[in-house]
């Protein structure tokens, strides 16, 4: 099956050595590699969970997706066709059918327009409908994601709504020209805990419903746990880990993924989880390890892995890991440690 959306070989480097006070201090500041190599194929109709923590890269790689950043080197593909390089019309066609969900619902509307105004502005842009037309969408919209009566919220501010109401707004707003693909950015993450759950649930539903496919940038792996057919693991960049998602969690073969899983509390668990323990703080992305990225912080790592980069290991049809000893994390987990 042809991806709705694949990502080949994409590379983005900041130039950060160039600005006025480097060049008055007489200094150069290093490139910034925030996403290097990475290679995603999202199917249509499905949720691929892109999982890491704070400077991973894994924003910049929704920014790109969306072409609101070009990359430094590789090639966004659109239902089999490029268009890394898009301009114009073709273009503004994408943006209808490629949409996002910023991850701060306090600053994703603009506060001088109704609810009705901002949902009706992509109308405006994306498609020839009569005013008549608009309004009718823009309720039926706001409808569909549990928010009655309609009426009342299309003529309502931002600044008299909820987190909660805003952010179901920000998904009715993505979703309004019926995009193909939404690239959701951390959706639920300023949320209050008690109605996280009921976003996502509308989301799913939604997804359902609609056959939109999801691009879920976060930072939570119990999130993505929930919300995705298949997670893919960035770390500085680079991709650690991809599979299905239950695989992935049952059979880790990345001992990043092992922690990200260590850290989700377990309400079921009868003792104390087993917990990865890092030697270090997370490396710069201005100064990223040479040989695995991770051999500085990580418990199973080797002179090997400070010298080569790992290779990139087939555990699973479908589930793979960029790591020298992915086959025996996969198998014996922590026990794989060595002494």
């Amino acid at each position: 099956m042809t991806p709705i959306l694949e990502l080949a070989a994409l590379r983005m480097v900041y130039d950060t050595g160039t600005g006025l006070l480097a060049r008055l201090a007489g200094r150069s500041a290093p490139a910034v590699v925030a996403v290097d190599d990475v290679n995603l194929r999202l199917a249509p109709g499905s949720t691929l969970a892109l999982v890491g923590e704070s400077g991973s890269g894994k924003t910049t790689t929704g920014r790109i997706a969306t072409l609101q950043e070009r990359p430094t080197g590789g090639a966004v593909f659109y239902g089999g066709r490029e268009v890394t390089d898009l301009k114009g019309a073709a273009l503004k066609t994408y943006r209808r059918d490629v949409q996002m969900i910023f991850q701060n619902p306090y600053e994703a509307l603009d506060p001088r327009l109704t609810v009705g105004q901002s949902l009706a502005e992509p109308l405006e842009l994306h498609l020839k409908q009569s005013a008549a037309e608009r309004r009718a969408l823009v309720l039926a919209t706001l409808e569909a994601v549990e928010l009655p009566p309609a009426a009342a919220f299309a003529a309502s501010y931002p600044a008299n709504l909820s987190g909660g109401q805003l952010q179901r707004i920000a998904i009715a707003r993505a979703l309004i020209t019926r995009p193909k693909v939404v690239i959701a950015d951390e959706p639920v993450s300023m949320l209050d805990v008690s109605i996280r759950s009921g976003v996502m649930n509308l989301m799913l539903d939604l997804q359902r419903q609609m056959g939109v496919s999801y691009l879920y940038i976060t930072h939570d792996l119990a999130v993505a746990r929930y919300m995705s057919d298949r997670i893919a693991v960035m770390y500085l960049g680079a991709v650690m880990e991809e599979g299905p998602t239950e695989t992935l969690v049952a059979h880790a073969g990345h001992p990043y993924t092992r922690l990200l899983i260590s850290a989700v509390p377990d309400r079921h668990a009868s003792g104390r989880r087993d917990r990865i323990r890092l030697k270090s703080d997370p490396a710069s992305q201005g100064k990223v390890p040479s040989g695995c990225r991770f051999h500085p912080r990580c418990p199973l790592s080797q002179p090997v892995c400070a010298t080569t980069p790992p290779p990139v290991v087939e555990l699973a049809p479908g589930h793979s890991a960029a790591c020298h000893f992915a086959p025996a994390v996969a198998r014996d987990g922590l026990a794989a440690v060595h002494a």
